[in-house]
Order: structure tokens, then C-alpha cells, then sequence
């Protein structure tokens, strides 16, 4: 868990307060997995044809079943799937914990349908929410050919007769307001405190990203908070005058700016001027 970094992009204050899930299935090619050598049937014509992977880019997923987001998913369907872009070295990371985690079929393990399609067998129910995960900070099987890990994420989804309350839990939470605003001019470099409001009550982890010069200076001892609803984030910043700060809430590698119901904020710049004199 990084706190500050004040000279790269990564993750500044990846704050997670206990709300992460446990990682369920952790299997390895020599183990359990099954690679077969034969091209993804249903895989798109696109991702087929894509050249090798470049060098260091992370493996992206190009389709899951069912698809993230989806509200109406067939409560007989009897597998989870995610397909990549690039071959997969064999083991797998199906993360996840709770009610929300899918049950496995009796007598099934995961497995690889071939190089890149990797199939996680379910059985699921009526009117129900889900949520697994593709890797995580800690666990990251799920890597391309070339050892290179995928970025953490999740497929999540209901199931046929779910409740409104049920299917709004799949809802992607959006920033409500930003205090200072994003992209202000004449903040108060006298501001202790940055705060951030969503549309969603939210998990209780952060994701604050940023580096370097323009990323604010966090008093020495203090940390971020929630407010008592969980929607604002609080921020503690010890700004200078006529200065530019850039940061960021969540990345592609960094997703712990997640509502309650685990479906992570898409990553958004922050960005804000303070008063003292014209700009640098």
C-alpha cells in the first residue's frame, strides 16, 4: 500500500480500509489450469488478427460474459468468462468474497477454454447481484505469455428478476462535486483540505494518483477520511501560492475509489490553480 510517491504517477495514497475482497481461487498452469493451443472460436476477428503484444503492456480484456454491467443475465447460465487480447501464461486470479461471489458447479474447476479464454464455471440465481474479480493489487495469476500481469478489475451483474435496488448496485459512481472545483483558478492557497463528493455512497478505500511537484503536500501525520455518509472524500493539503496541482482519483492500475457494491470509479484528473500571482 503506497502513501505518498512524490516523484512518479503511481498510486500516491492508495489507502484500502479493510474492504477488499479474498481472493477465492488462486491456480497456476502446473496446478489446475488448461491451456489449449487452439484459437478462441468466439473470440473477435479483431483481437485475432491484433500483432503480438508490445513490450510491458499489460494484457486488456476485449469481452466477458456476462457483460459488466448487465442487469438481465440468464440465472441458468452455467459459466463466467473473460477473453484477451494477447495468450495468457495459464494461471488465473477469480477474486472475490461474500454473497456477492459466484458459487462454483459441483465437480468443475476453472479453467482455460484455450490461450486466451478463461472459463469460471457458476451457478447462480434468480434476481441476484454478482461480483468477481480479475486479479488484484495482491494477487495476479491472471498474466499474458510474456509474464506480464492484467490489471486489476471486475465483471459484476444481476441476474433476471432483480430488484431495482439490486440492479442500481451496478451503477458506476460518478463525482458529484469537487471542493475546490476542478480546473479553479484563484484557489485559496490557504485550503486545508480537498474534498470530494460522489453520486453513490462508497466503499471506504481511496485511490488518490499523482506525483511529483504538483501533487498537494499532505501535512506529516495526516491521513484521508470519509464523511459520515461515505460519499465525500476528505483530502488533508498543505498548499503554496500561485502553484498548479494536478491529481488524479483512481488509474487503470489503482481502482480503490469503488462504490459499496465494489464498481470502481473510472479515473478522473483533478486539476486546480492557486491565487498569489500570475501563473507559472
Amino acid at each position: 500500500m503506497s502513501r505518498k510517491a512524490r516523484n512518479r504517477e503511481p498510486d500516491v495514497c492508495g489507502w484500502n480500509l479493510g474492504v477488499s475482497f479474498a481472493v477465492v481461487f488462486l491456480l497456476t498452469a502446473s496446478s489446475h489450469g488448461q491451456v489449449s493451443r487452439q484459437a478462441a472460436p468466439d473470440q473477435p476477428a479483431a483481437a485475432q488478427a491484433r500483432p503480438a503484444q508490445e513490450a510491458g503492456r499489460p494484457p486488456l480484456i476485449v469481452r466477458t460474459s456476462p457483460a459488466v454491467s448487465t442487469t438481465d443475465v440468464d440465472p441458468e447460465t452455467s459459466a463466467i468468462t473473460v477473453t484477451f487480447d494477447t495468450d495468457m501464461g495459464g494461471g488465473m486470479s477469480w477474486t472475490g468474497g461474500g454473497p456477492a461471489f459466484p458459487k462454483g458447479r459441483e465437480g468443475m474447476k476453472p479453467h482455460w477454454r484455450d490461450k486466451r479464454t478463461c472459463v469460471f464455471p457458476a451457478t447462480l440465481e434468480k434476481g441476484s447481484y454478482y461480483r468477481i474479480g480479475i486479479n488484484s493489487t495482491s494477487y495476479q495469476n491472471f498474466r499474458s505469455a510474456k509474464g506480464i500481469p492484467a490489471r486489476p478489475t471486475a465483471i459484476y451483474f444481476t441476474t433476471r428478476g432483480a430488484s431495482d435496488e439490486l440492479k442500481a448496485r451496478v451503477i458506476k459512481p460518478t463525482v458529484a462535486k469537487m471542493e475546490p472545483p476542478n480546473g479553479a483558478k484563484d484557489v485559496d492557497p490557504n485550503l486545508r483540505e480537498i474534498r470530494v463528493t460522489f453520486s453513490a455512497a462508497m466503499g471506504g478505500g481511496f485511490s488518490w494518483t499523482g506525483g511529483g511537484p504538483n501533487f498537494p503536500t499532505i501535512p506529516s501525520g495526516a491521513r484521508p477520511s470519509w464523511s459520515a455518509d461515505r460519499k465525500t472524500a476528505i483530502l488533508p493539503v498543505q498548499l503554496q501560492p500561485n502553484w498548479d496541482y494536478r491529481l488524479g482519483l483512481n488509474s487503470p492500475s489503482n481502482k480503490n475509489f469503488s462504490s459499496e457494491w465494489g464498481v470502481p470509479l473510472d479515473p478522473v484528473v483533478y486539476t486546480f490553480h492557486t491565487a498569489g500571482g500570475a501563473g507559472r
